[in-house]
């Protein structure tokens, strides 16, 4: 009789495919800020390029401030480095095949961000 444990498949052990189908459900902070980090086999399947042709932040609203002077708007530091955390960590797990990206409205993007972005 086989030991039950032998039929038990470990969830690193998945096919990537299988993995990038699953994670496709999840949404960009779960795969940024968890799925990526348990292992290396579910870091490698978060590089899939069909996770990274699109990066949806419409869901990301900064915290700010609307002043009179330059630069004419307040950002809170929580949401500011929230963004900054959630966008390289993408841009590494896309490793470069990221091609297009949106934004909501409301959400303020430094001009250094956008610009360490598009490089």
């Amino acid at each position: 009789m086989e030991d039950s444990e032998s039929l038990v498949r470990r969830w690193e052990d998945l096919d990537t495919d299988i993995l990038v189908k699953i994670f496709q459900s999840f949404d960009i902070y779960q795969l940024t800020s968890g799925i990526a980090h348990v292992c290396s086999a579910w870091r490698l399947a978060c590089c899939d390029p069909l996770l990274w042709k699109t990066l949806d932040l419409s869901m990301m609203k900064s915290n700010f401030i609307k002043i009179p002077l330059e630069p004419y708007v307040y950002v809170g530091g929580r949401s500011d480095k929230k963004l900054t955390r959630v966008l390289k960590t993408s841009l590494n797990l896309s490793r470069g095949n990221l091609m297009t990206l949106i934004f909501h409205f409301n959400l303020y993007v430094s001009d250094d961000l956008l610009t360490y972005t598009a490089e």
